[in-house]
């Protein structure tokens, strides 16, 4: 005898009435790199210990996703670094097949021309290499090893070799050691179109890995936070004139306006509106899904949960309800899943 909330969920799941707007597979939780910024290179406790899904889990897993949404809905390969896993590549031409578009963003230190050769060949759309400088010193400084810029430089060409169509974007952070030469890598960028495609800025968040803290860009982390906000403004409205005049910068004039408003205040929430996540799907590198991983374990591919029934659960309704309700500039929020100009506000 089913409940009526489970008869409401079927109901919903036989209508679909809400889609997924946002995936990312968390394929690896680890990083040869030591980004001062990130941690991800730091053991997550969560995950010590417990098995990773097979490589036919992974794919049973975006199999039902497929059901789920419209073609050419974006799965996004993240980590760490994921190509350090062995079936990333895999997944991604396996994804491709169902007609999904494919990104991964990767530091770009294990790409070379064998590494790049085989990110073209697996179809993949969309390759996101990290690079905060133009300066080498400053990139590796900031990634805690030295020569990643240059194999970030190498990886753009070794890439274009063997792909033309391939976009290939630079994501670059947004933070006080940065800060100034930020216009002259967006310049660098728009005037190498035939290598490159996009640059995307995202804000400085609390390292992954570290203890959660509400001041944390005050104490313990501040040595990367932008000192000074008039020097941020400055920077952020040229970036958004440049924006606005076609200059190839994938962030959104709304998106880079809220960039603004959290450096101001990284504790006011830079919305008028509930947070989108609602409508976003992660797994976990151990197979955990969640809407958002702040609320609700939805279930585990590895134990044969579909995701098809679980994105329409009470589990999920619920989780939709606290997420709408949070008021955390997090980094999906701000960074990934900004979703250009959704309709919302930020807020003055």
């Amino acid at each position: 005898m089913q409940s009526s909330l489970e008869k409401k969920a079927d109901l919903k799941y036989s209508v679909k009435t809400l889609k997924p707007g946002f995936c990312c597979i968390g394929i690896v939780d680890t990083c040869m790199l030591k980004c001062k910024m990130c941690q991800k290179w730091k053991e997550d406790p969560g995950t010590k210990g417990i098995s990773q899904p097979t490589a036919e889990q992974w794919k049973v897993f975006i199999r039902q996703l497929r059901d789920l949404v419209d073609n050419g809905f974006e799965i996004d390969f993240g980590g760490g670094e994921a190509l350090m896993h062995k079936d990333t590549l895999e997944l991604v031409s396996y994804a491709k097949g169902l007609g999904f578009r494919t990104t991964i963003a990767s530091n770009g230190y294990l790409i070379d021309e064998k590494m790049a050769k085989k990110i073209v060949d697996s179809g993949l759309d969309s390759l996101v290499l990290s690079l905060d400088s133009l300066k080498p010193e400053v990139h590796d400084s900031m990634r805690g090893v030295s020569g990643v810029a240059s194999r970030v430089l190498k990886a753009v060409k070794f890439l274009r070799k063997y792909s033309d169509k391939i976009h290939i974007g630079i994501c670059t952070i947004i933070m006080e050691q940065t800060l100034d030469g930020l216009v002259d890598l967006a310049q660098w960028v728009n005037s190498n179109r035939d290598e490159m495609n996009s640059i995307l800025f995202m804000a400085a968040m609390q390292p992954n890995n570290t203890e959660v803290k509400n001041d944390w860009y005050e104490n313990g982390h501040d040595h990367f936070w932008p000192k000074d906000i008039k020097n941020v403004n400055r920077v952020i409205d040229e970036l958004i004139r440049r924006r606005k005049n076609g200059d190839w910068i994938g962030d959104s004039v709304v998106q880079l306006e809220a960039f603004k408003a959290y450096f101001k205040d990284p504790s006011k929430f830079v919305k008028k509106n509930p947070c989108n996540l609602d409508r976003a799907v992660h797994v976990s590198s151990i197979g955990d899904i969640f809407l958002c991983y702040r609320y609700a374990l939805l279930g585990n591919i590895k134990n044969g949960d579909d995701v098809r029934k679980l994105w329409y659960s009470p589990a999920a309704e619920q989780a939709r309800q606290d997420i709408r309700s949070c008021k955390d500039n997090c980094h999906f929020l701000l960074n990934c899943f900004f979703e250009g100009d959704y309709p919302f506000s930020v807020v003055a």
